[in-house]
């Protein structure tokens, strides 16, 4: 079978590589074997291949924090699933044509689901439910404020929102349209520029804002501060511009902005099985009502990694690209 490998770090479509390795053997009594139907490449799986995420595997090494599938073996002790089951894999490396992992390691979801938006669920969803149900209480018709909405997770963000009754308001580049922005369900924009809290002022008038998601640190994350109301929180995800968050003491001592840290991995770790079920499908029902779609750019096969690789280094995309092992998937 196919699997996709590497061997050092460097630019993500030259150090990767498609392999064939043996196919799994009969899984033990609490493992479970996944055909893969479909995986994204997600901008944390690139750091991973360019060396510089948080986390670092010993190389040689597999890779992809990502992929929905379908179960083919069950362990002779696995009650809860069977083969045929359509599943979203929770564990990491999954950038292969099959993988064989623990039963706790997947999570059952609904077959009507198309493989290509369950294979987008783990990471950009979850970190936009988290985000906007743990940091701050929001209430219906309440604001949050969020650069990089036209990002996957800024996507997320925005239709989760909306579905919440929440709105958003958008940060856009100078001369960049609001319409484009705001196709994903957001509420209003506003532009990237020194003057953003008086935007937001006119914008919102009297009401709270307690709440800002940062994709990009650098001067930016400032600019969300001064937006914010007193005592409001930034969280941020992100380092798009490649530079340290910066706040000025004005905001932090003042205004007592607190400025948060998100790394997904860590939260997931933390979750226990059942915190974890309640969290995946919770997001399962947001794709099956209709309230959760996520963009796709591209779609190749596991053969093609490295033209997959070169089409997610280029910007200027709006969706993710997908790989699917198994044509099935998005049939």
């Amino acid at each position: 079978m196919k699997q996709i490998q590497f061997s050092s770090f460097g630019q993500p479509s030259v150090v990767a590589r498609c392999v064939d390795v043996p196919e799994p053997t009969a899984p033990a009594a609490w493992e479970v074997v996944v055909k893969i139907l479909a995986f994204p490449i997600n901008v944390a799986d690139m750091a991973v291949l360019a060396g510089r995420y948080g986390s670092l595997p010993k190389l040689p090494s597999t890779i992809g924090m990502e992929a929905a599938g379908e179960l083919e073996q069950c362990g002779s002790s696995v009650k809860d699933l069977q083969p045929g089951d359509r599943v979203i894999l929770l564990a990491n490396n999954n950038w292969s044509e099959k993988r064989t992992v623990p039963a706790s390691a997947v999570h059952k979801v609904p077959s009507e689901i198309d493989p290509i938006q369950l294979s987008m669920l783990k990471v950009n969803p979850a970190t936009a439910h988290i985000m906007l149900t743990q940091f701050e209480k929001l209430e219906p018709n309440g604001w949050v404020i969020q650069n990089a909405p036209t990002g996957s997770v800024g996507q997320a963000v925005s239709q989760l929102a909306n579905a919440s009754g929440i709105r958003t308001l958008n940060i856009i580049r100078e001369g960049a349209s609001a319409t484009h922005a705001l196709r994903f369900g957001g509420t209003a924009t506003v532009v990237d520029r020194v003057d953003l809290a008086e935007q937001v002022k006119s914008e919102i008038g009297p009401q709270p804002l307690r709440l800002a998601l940062d994709a990009i640190a650098g001067a930016g994350t400032n600019h969300l501060a001064s937006a914010l109301s007193e005592h409001g929180t930034i969280v941020n995800y992100g380092m798009l511009s490649g530079e340290p968050c910066l706040i000025t003491p004005e905001n932090t001592i003042f205004r007592n902005i607190s400025l948060r840290g998100f790394w997904l991995s860590k939260i997931l770790n933390r979750l226990n099985l059942g915190e974890r079920t309640e969290l995946y499908s919770t997001l399962c029902n947001y794709l099956v009502n209709g309230q959760l779609k996520l963009s796709v750019d591209s779609c190749f096969d596991i053969t093609e990694i490295n033209d997959a690789l070169k089409r997610a280094e280029q910007r200027g995309r709006v969706g993710k690209v997908i790989v699917t092992p198994c044509k099935q998937a998005g049939a």
